[in-house]
C-alpha cells in the first residue's frame, strides 16, 4: 500500500475517526484506525464495539492499494501537526511498519494485526428516515445538555428518537430536567418506533454535522442505529441502549400558577455571575427565584464567600402571584444560554414552588425544557 493525500484532507477526516477509537489498551485493534487504499479514494474507519465511524476521503493519488491498522490517537495527533506540504504514506510489511512522509519529516509507526479488527455494522443498513444536516444538528444541541452522564439506568445516558410515522420527536432527561423536541417535517419510511441513542456518539455526530441543508440518513443495522451520508462517506454506527423509556408527556406539568416573560439576555448575564459564586461542600450550587408581578430577584448565598443578588425588571407576568422556588444553577443556565441565542424574552411557566417549572421560546412550541425545583433546607 503506498498514496500521497493533501495534509489538511487527512488530518480533518483522522480526527474524526479517531474519536470511535477506544482509549484502553485492553485490546490493541479497538484502539487503531483502519486504513484502506483503493482505487481512487481513501476510507478511514474506527470502532470501540459500542460506536463506530468510517469515513471516506478523496481524491487520494493511490500507487499501490492496501489496508492496514495503526493506533489511531497517534495517527491522528501526528497527521495534524504535520507541515502543509503533501503526506505520502506507504506500508513496510516486510518490517511491520507504516512509514508517514512529509517534507523532510518521516515517521516509522508499529502496526496491528489486521485481523483484529471487527466488521462494522455498516453494510446492511435498514432505512428510516432521512433529516437535513442542520435540523438534526439543532436538535441533538437542544436535547444532549438534560441526558445524564452515568446514570444506574441506563435509559437516562441516551437520547430517545420516537418514530411516530408522521413525526419525529427526540427526549433526554437526567430525572432532573426534561428535554423535548419535535418536528413533524421529519417522517418515518418505517413503522413507528422509539431507539435510544447513547448521548457520547450524538455528541460527536454533533461536531461533524454542517450547518446545511445537506441530508443524512438514519438506518437499523441489527442492534444499532447508523448515521450515514448519500454514498456513505460518512457513516457513524452505535450500540442501541436496551429498555424502555418512560413516559415522558406525563413529566410535564398542564396548569401553571403563573407564567412569566423574562429578557433572556439579562437573564442569561445574571445567572452567569451567580454561577461564579462557589457552592458549599456537599451542597449543590443553586439560586433562589424570587418571581414577582414587577421584578425577579435572584440570589445566591456561599458560607465561604458571601451573598449575591440580582434584579431584573425587564420581565411581564399573566396572573399577578409571586412564586419563590430554588434551581439548580448549572441546569436553569444551559437552558437559559440555548434560549437566549434565539428569542429577546424566555417563557418561563410555574406550576408551583415545589413543581415542575415548564422553559421555552415563547415563539417556538416545538421545543420544551422542564426543570424540577430543589428542595433546600
Amino acid at each position: 500500500m503506498k498514496f500521497s493525500i493533501n495534509k489538511n484532507l487527512l488530518a480533518q477526516a483522522a480526527s474524526i475517526v479517531q474519536r470511535a477509537a477506544s482509549s484502553k489498551d485492553t485490546i490493541p485493534a479497538l484502539s487503531g484506525m483502519l486504513m484502506t487504499a483503493e482505487k481512487d479514494r481513501l476510507t478511514l474507519q474506527a470502532t470501540d464495539l459500542d460506536i463506530g465511524i468510517k469515513k471516506i476521503i478523496y481524491p487520494v493519488d493511490i500507487v499501490s492499494e492496501g489496508s492496514t491498522l495503526v493506533n489511531a490517537k497517534y495517527f491522528s495527533d501526528l497527521v495534524r501537526h504535520l507541515s502543509e506540504e503533501e503526506v505520502t504514506i506507504s506500508l513496510d510489511e516486510t518490517n511491520n511498519k507504516l512509514n508517514v512522509y512529509n517534507g523532510l519529516s518521516s515517521s516509522n509507526l508499529n502496526i496491528y494485526n489486521l485481523d483484529d479488527f471487527p466488521d462494522m455494522p455498516l453494510n446492511k443498513v435498514s432505512h428510516i428516515s432521512t433529516i437535513p444536516q442542520a435540523v438534526l444538528k439543532n436538535f441533538i444541541r437542544k436535547t444532549v445538555i438534560a441526558a445524564a452522564v452515568t446514570h444506574f439506568k441506563p435509559v437516562f445516558t441516551g437520547i430517545l428518537f420516537d418514530f411516530s410515522g408522521d413525526s419525529l420527536t427526540m427526549v433526554a432527561s437526567d430525572t432532573h430536567r426534561l428535554a423535548v423536541i419535535k418536528s413533524e417535517q421529519i417522517k418515518s419510511e418505517k413503522l413507528p418506533g422509539q431507539y435510544i441513542v447513547p448521548v457520547r456518539i450524538l455528541s460527536d455526530i454533533a461536531r461533524i454535522l454542517e450547518d446545511s441543508d445537506s441530508e443524512i440518513n438514519i438506518g437499523l443495522a441489527d442492534n444499532h442505529i447508523v448515521f450515514y451520508t448519500a454514498e456513505h462517506e460518512l457513516s457513524c454506527s452505535s450500540r442501541l441502549i436496551e429498555g424502555q423509556y418512560p413516559n415522558y408527556l406525563q413529566v410535564i406539568p398542564k396548569n401553571f400558577v403563573n407564567t412569566f416573560l423574562v429578557n433572556s439576555s439579562l437573564l442569561a448575564q445574571s445567572l452567569e455571575r451567580t454561577s461564579i459564586m462557589p457552592h458549599d461542600q456537599n451542597m449543590i450550587q443553586y439560586v433562589k427565584m424570587n418571581f414577582e408581578p414587577d421584578q425577579l430577584v435572584i440570589s445566591a448565598f456561599s458560607e465561604k464567600m458571601g451573598e449575591m443578588t440580582e434584579i431584573i425588571k425587564d420581565i411581564e407576568d399573566q396572573s399577578g402571584q409571586a412564586v419563590e422556588l430554588n434551581f439548580n444553577t448549572r441546569y436553569l443556565l444551559d437552558a437559559v444560554k440555548l434560549l437566549s441565542q434565539e428569542n429577546k424574552n424566555i417563557q418561563i411557566s410555574l406550576s408551583g414552588p415545589l413543581g415542575p417549572a415548564v422553559i421555552k421560546n415563547p415563539e417556538d412550541e416545538n421545543y420544551t425544557y422542564v426543570l424540577v425545583p430543589l428542595r433546600t433546607g
